[in-house]
Formats: C-alpha cells, sequence, structure tokens
C-alpha cells in the first residue's frame, strides 16, 4: 500500500483533495509506478498547482515541464535578456548573478532532483553552466554522472521517466522516432 500526500497552499491543496478523493482508496492500492502515472494525468488533466507526494517523493507535471521546454526551445536559451555570469565575491568566491530565467523553479527542481545534475548554488548557477538550448541537449545525451538522463532515472519513478522521454522527444525528434521504430 502506498502513501499520498498533498502539499501546498490550502486553496490548492483543496483543490487537489477534492479531484483525488474519488480515486484515493484505488490508488493507495495500486503498484507506486502505476500510481505516479495515473497521479500524474490528474495532475496535467486539472492543472493541480498542489504537491502531490507518493511515498515521500513528488509526483510531477509533464505538461508544465514540457511547456516551459517549449518555450526555452523556441528562444534557444534558458535565461531572459540579461546573460548569465557569475560574480566575484569577496577576492575568492564566484557566485551565480541574478538573471531573469525562462528556466522555470519548477523545472530546475525536476532537473537537479531527478536528472543527474548538481543544484550548482541555485537556478542562476545552473543556468550559467547551461545556458543554451545547445546546453541542455548535451547535458540529457550525458548528464554530470556520464549516464543519458533517461538511463539515470529510477524506473519506479514513472512519472519522471515519462517526462524524460517527452523531453527526448522535444529535443531529439527525429532520434527518438527511429528508435520510436525500432521498438515496434
Amino acid at each position: 500500500m502506498i502513501k499520498i500526500e498533498v502539499k501546498g497552499q490550502r486553496k490548492a491543496v483543496e483543490k487537489a483533495q477534492k479531484v483525488l478523493a474519488p480515486q484515493l482508496n484505488q490508488l493507495e492500492q495500486m503498484n507506486e509506478k502505476d500510481a505516479r502515472l495515473k497521479i500524474q494525468d490528474v495532475i496535467d488533466e486539472y492543472r493541480l498547482a498542489a504537491s502531490i507526494v507518493v511515498n515521500g517523493n513528488s509526483v510531477w507535471s509533464k505538461r508544465r515541464i514540457l511547456g516551459n521546454l517549449k518555450r526555452i526551445r523556441d528562444t534557444g536559451r534558458l535565461y531572459g535578456e540579461k546573460t548569465p555570469h557569475r560574480e566575484l565575491i569577496g577576492g575568492v568566491l564566484y557566485l551565480p548573478a541574478e538573471t531573469d530565467p525562462i528556466l522555470s523553479m519548477y523545472f530546475y527542481e525536476f532537473l537537479h532532483l531527478h536528472c543527474g545534475t548538481m543544484a550548482h548554488y541555485n537556478i542562476h548557477g545552473w543556468i550559467a553552466e547551461y545556458p543554451t538550448l545547445d546546453h541542455l541537449k548535451r547535458f540529457f545525451r550525458r548528464n554530470e554522472f556520464g549516464h543519458r538522463v533517461i538511463d539515470y532515472v529510477p524506473s519506479w519513478m514513472a512519472d519522471a521517466k515519462r517526462i524524460v522521454e517527452a523531453i527526448e522527444m522535444t529535443l531529439f525528434p527525429l532520434e527518438s522516432y527511429v528508435r520510436y521504430r525500432r521498438r515496434r
């Protein structure tokens, strides 16, 4: 049996609980992989803002991440007008300078929690390390631990795996098509 929790602001939590209530008993009896996919579908269908946690781990919105990825793809970069850089602090320490990111905090959290990268101090540090779409593509081919991101995500985290597959289809459409055709 799995444990499902809803966290966040009161209104968002109430909406999520109302939507999940009719399915809660069924969801708690499912295996974790299937429950995570079902919850992800509900999050995206009802545009839930509350954080839904299964056995202590968040279930991620595919719609939110892919929407932000499309914006990044259209601009070709993860930052707004101001180019990301690091500023020298006290003659020894370089900290990332604040920029107006296109990369959302939600997508950033997904990247550093589940895709094989460290946080790089904060979102601005991550953008300074991976400022363009080409950098993001290289990261998904080989994360900071030397793995393709899809191979890094554990199989029980089916919602994250589904998102990474969709990200790859967006970043590498021709390669994804060829891989899909081979599986058939």
